[in-house]
C-alpha cells in the first residue's frame, strides 16, 4: 500500500514540533501543517518546567532555551488590606541533583520556545507547511486519508497515522468526538501578574 508519509501532524505549536523533532531525528517521515499562515506571535504559557527542561536536552536544544529565558522574578502577592508580600516561586535551596538535573522553572514565553524548535526542526533538515489547514480525514484499517486546503487548493494525502496537536479548538478531536473536560477557573491572567495581581 502506498503512504505519501508516514505521520501527519496537524498543529505546529509546541507539542507538534516536539513530535516533529523526534520523528525527524528517528528517521520516520513525516508532514507537520499548521493552519495559520505565520508563527503565533503570543503566549499563552511562560513557564518551562524541570521535567520539561530534561525533554528540550534529550531534543539538543536545553542550552539554547535556559539562553533564550531566564529565571522567574520574585512573586509579589497583594492581599485586600493593601499590604503585600515578596516571595520566590521556587524554594531558594533546590538545588540540582541527578534525578532532577533542572532544580527551577525558566521563564520562557512560547513565542520564543517555538522558533528554537523550529530552528531545531530546520537542522534536522525539515520544514512545517504555513496556512495549511486539515479539512476531513477517513481512517480504515491500514492508514488515514486526510484532506487538506492551502491556497493553491485542496489535495489528498495519505498517511498511516494523523495526529492532532492542533490545541483545545483541536479539528481531530472534535471531527472523533473526543471529549476535552474541565472547568473554568474564574481566574484571569494579565502580563502583571507575577507583580501585582494576585490577591490572597
Amino acid at each position: 500500500m502506498s503512504f505519501d508519509t508516514d505521520v501527519l501532524i496537524s498543529g505546529a505549536g509546541a507539542a507538534g514540533l516536539t513530535l516533529a523533532i523526534d520523528l525527524a531525528r528517528r528517521g520516520v517521515s513525516f508532514q507537520l501543517i499548521e493552519q495559520n499562515a505565520q508563527p503565533f506571535s503570543g503566549s499563552r504559557g511562560k513557564g518551562i518546567q524541570p521535567r520539561t527542561m530534561e525533554i528540550f536536552e534529550d531534543l539538543g536544544v536545553v542550552d539554547r532555551m535556559a539562553a533564550a529565558g531566564g529565571p522567574y522574578p520574585p512573586l509579589c502577592q497583594y492581599r485586600p488590606d493593601g499590604t503585600h508580600k515578596m516571595s520566590l516561586l521556587t524554594e531558594a535551596d533546590v538545588f540540582p541533583t541527578a534525578a532532577e538535573p533542572y532544580a527551577a522553572p525558566l521563564m520562557l514565553p512560547q513565542f520564543a520556545t517555538e522558533a528554537v524548535m523550529r530552528e531545531r526542526l530546520s537542522e534536522l533538515g525539515h520544514h512545517l507547511h504555513f496556512g495549511t489547514r486539515l479539512t476531513g480525514f477517513e481512517q480504515d484499517a491500514h492508514g488515514v486519508t486526510a484532506r487538506i486546503e492551502q491556497k493553491g487548493g485542496e489535495q489528498v494525502v495519505r498517511a498511516r497515522f494523523l495526529i492532532g496537536t492542533d490545541g483545545g479548538c483541536s479539528f481531530v478531536r472534535h471531527a472523533l468526538a473526543i471529549d476535552f473536560p474541565g472547568e473554568a477557573l474564574g481566574v484571569r491572567a494579565s502580563g502583571r501578574l507575577h507583580r501585582r495581581d494576585l490577591s490572597l
